[in-house]
């Protein structure tokens, strides 16, 4: 049976028997929230990788350049 008292001092004890009950919601929250890490941090290298390094950004105060006028 798996221990987890480590998880005493953030859970109420019915929570924590829970836990120690059934382990199986609290592996899978857990390894949801590794693939959803690792998803996002695919998508942000696959963004990295293909954007052109030879494109000239537009200053930031050029962006608002039409909102404001004088």
């Amino acid at each position: 049976m798996a221990r987890f008292e480590f998880l005493a001092p953030i859970t109420t004890p019915e929570a924590l028997r829970s836990v120690q009950a059934d382990a199986r919601p609290l592996v899978t929250l857990i390894l949801a929230i590794i693939g959803i890490s690792l998803e996002i941090a695919l998508c942000w290298y696959i963004a990295f990788a293909t954007r052109d390094p030879n494109k000239k950004r537009e200053p930031k105060w050029q962006q608002f350049k039409g909102w404001f006028k004088k």
